[in-house]
């Protein structure tokens, strides 16, 4: 069979698939190049191994093992078939071309490749039609996706069988050939055998081989060119986007450069329209591969609030593509409507288009607890909590748009250094009559206990920070608090929107640190923790800082807590999200738990990075949850599924949280709530000199 048409056929293809597919794809660049600058470039060797990880690897897909198989499968698969699909290219120049020097063993791979993911495909096509997972959302494009995929594969092995039988059915030279170049493989070898005995003539064969060769590179092209139209867009950019992820602490949110100037001049703060996202938050919404794995696991969402981590991106990114034109043209392109009415000038007609903000539910923006769930679960290392944040950061400091509760927080705040507006002059009251050192009267400590608003003012709270020192005390920890002078670490401020105001009060604690020459914090609160060790820094600020959780273990490792043996009780441990997920903090608290003699530790489920937020985070501590079910009951039902006695945690919020979920589960005569610290210090065996001091 002559194939001398074939070059300009090809060349046709070629430059018309890859013409419309560079048009389209230079225009999403052009979108992501206007976005504001950020820094994704550094500590290539880590961002490698997270690439080699994550997007290679493709472990977070293995949290659900069955879709996470077919969908490795199929990547991997696509990743070995790329030379293929170049070789059939090729091909079309000079038919008879091979890949040089690794054909023996490549041949094999890719027949085996190419059935492994028709398999898949099948699989996937199964899972959506008759499975139909409740995350996952009805789509003939993604039908349409998988049918090309499989499409791929099944022209693939006709066009071999097909062609290659023809030319063992002609016979002489021809047969010899085929034989030759089907020894390597297996699959097309038994596939021309196969076509070889039936009674298409070879002539047939041959025309059909080469339908299901240009049907193939057809079905290659016309995927290329949906990739960037569609939620598959991430088939390119989820390697990129997993590359560039965020490398710096998880816990730390984005921090806003020049924000007292910029309030001066009354510049928009925050996320109100497309100009204001970054290059990566773009790439981020082009990367979405709607699974739904942020969905599901989203603690608001579960329990009927309007925040859809998934949707918050998608309509983001509907916005973004529906606004490429204007931001191609300078940002000076009126609305069809106006343009048409010659009414209103460029500058009016674009003060009337819709903002990105308006595509938002505002109560789905106070709903987030911050827990990073959605980020933990995302294939693609997606980033939902900054632009929620973000978000929240326009409401609050440019259009002073808040629910209620938010605004009095953040006056008892900026009035009072505390979320609650109780007395600064109250603060220490929780020491009195503990011989607890203060910072003023000791020199050279070496911990500054930062005891935090929870730990001074919350009744139960206290009780934790006074477990907490005599558990210093007894490991003989030279420690000090700041007594009345402590302020709130600006946590609650950040998280509700309020840039401002946490960097000053971060600011105000860093001058008094240094000046007196605290290195080296120690903290019972997760949410004062994170903010100082991971946020305080982009003020400059580098303190040493440990949680209780991760201290106690490590002075009982050295031998510096005795503990007593005590009746046995059966506890399950909540990961606080900002311990766990904002710092990977999952082993310290339980290896406290495990020092304890008579202490039974279970798990449940949904336990360290699938653990479920107790509803406190992101400042809801502070707010009123009206709309669903509340969170904290609905965590308090998975941890009495272990049938525990106590449920242990390590932080206030989140035993404010637990405590009051217990209540309503009306559990508290059988199960009790204790902060590992509690715990530890109920089981010390103190030194004489000591017992005395706490009796």
């Amino acid at each position: 069979m002559s194939y001398e048409y074939r070059l300009p056929v090809v060349i046709l293809l070629l430059v018309v698939g890859l013409g419309l597919f560079a048009r389209t794809v230079f225009g999403r660049f052009r979108v992501l190049a206007a976005g504001k600058p950020e820094t994704r470039w550094d500590l290539v060797e880590n961002r490698v191994r997270s690439l080699l990880s994550v997007g290679v690897g493709q472990t977070k897909m293995f949290k659900e093992p069955a879709s996470g198989l077919l969908h490795a499968f199929t990547f991997w698969g696509f990743m070995i078939l790329g030379a293929r699909t170049t070789q059939l290219f090729v091909q079309g120049f000079s038919p008879d071309w091979q890949l040089p020097f690794i054909e023996p063993i490549y041949a094999p791979l890719k027949d085996f490749t190419a059935l492994i993911v028709l398999i898949a495909i099948i699989g996937f096509v199964y899972r959506r039609v008759i499975v139909k997972p409740k995350r996952i959302a009805y789509s003939g494009e993604a039908l349409l996706i998988l049918g090309f995929i499989g499409g791929l594969m099944v022209t693939e092995f006709l066009f071999e069988g097909l062609h290659f039988g023809g030319l063992i059915k002609t016979g002489g030279e021809s047969a010899t050939h085929a034989h030759e170049h089907l020894e390597h493989a297996p699959i097309g070898a038994i596939l021309a055998n196969w076509f070889a005995t039936t009674g298409i003539d070879p002539k047939t064969q041959q025309i059909l081989g080469e339908v299901n060769f240009w049907i193939h590179l057809a079905i290659v092209l016309t995927f290329m060119n949906l990739l960037p139209l569609s939620k598959h867009f991430h088939v390119i950019t989820s390697l990129p986007n997993v590359f560039l992820s965020k490398l710096e602490p998880k816990g730390a949110l984005s921090f806003v450069p020049d924000i007292e100037k910029a309030l001066e001049e009354e510049k928009p703060l925050g996320l109100s329209k497309t100009e204001d996202l970054s290059w990566k938050q773009i790439l981020d919404l082009y990367t979405c591969t709607e699974c739904g794995r942020c969905e599901v696991n989203c603690p608001a969402w579960t329990t009927g609030k309007p925040l859809n981590p998934k949707m918050i991106i998608l309509d983001i990114r509907d916005h973004v593509y529906a606004d490429q034109a204007r931001i191609l043209a300078g940002g000076k392109v009126p609305t069809a409507a106006l343009a048409i009415s010659g009414e209103v000038s460029a500058e009016e007609a674009e003060a009337a288009l819709p903002t990105l903000i308006a595509t938002v539910n505002t109560d789905a923006i106070w709903s987030c607890t911050t827990c990073r769930s959605c980020s933990e679960q995302c294939p693609v290392m997606i980033e939902h909590v900054d632009k929620i944040i973000d978000i929240r950061r326009h409401l609050v400091m440019t259009r002073n748009e808040f629910p209620k509760e938010v605004g009095t927080t953040l006056k008892n705040i900026e009035s009072k250094s505390n979320p609650w507006g109780m007395a600064s002059g109250k603060r220490f009251d929780w020491a009195k009559d503990q011989n607890i050192p203060t910072l003023a009267d000791t020199e050279n400590p070496e911990y500054l206990f930062y005891v935090g608003c929870a730990g001074s003012f919350d009744d139960r709270a206290k009780e934790i920070t006074l477990a907490t020192a005599k558990i210093l005390k007894a490991a003989g920890v030279r420690f000090a608090v700041m007594g009345k002078k402590e302020k709130c670490c600006g946590d609650p401020a950040r998280r509700m929107g309020n840039e401002y105001l946490f960097q000053s009060i971060a600011q105000e604690n860093i001058d008094t640190w240094k000046e007196a020459g605290v290195t080296k914090i120690v903290s019972n609160c997760p949410h004062c923790y994170n903010t100082i060790k991971n946020e305080y820094s982009q003020l400059g600020a580098n303190f040493e800082m440990v949680h209780h959780s991760e201290l106690i273990p490590q002075l009982i490792a050295d031998g510096r807590l005795n503990l007593s043996a005590g009746e046995k009780q059966r506890v399950v441990f909540h990961d606080s999200c900002y311990m766990g997920r904002h710092n990977d903090v999952y082993e310290e608290p339980r290896a406290a738990l495990q020092a304890i003699k008579g202490i039974e530790l279970v798990e449940v489920e949904r336990s360290e990075k699938l653990g479920m937020c107790c509803g406190a985070g992101g400042a809801r501590m502070f707010m009123e949850e009206k709309i669903g079910s509340r969170i904290n009951n609905v965590r308090v039902e998975q941890l009495l599924e272990a049938k525990p006695e106590i449920i242990a945690s390590s932080c206030p919020f989140c035993m404010t949280m637990l405590s009051d979920g217990v209540g309503a589960a009306d559990k508290k005569d059988s199960v009790k709530t204790k902060d590992i610290a509690e715990l530890i210090a109920d089981r010390l065996i103190l030194p004489p000199a000591e017992d005395v001091a706490a009796e």
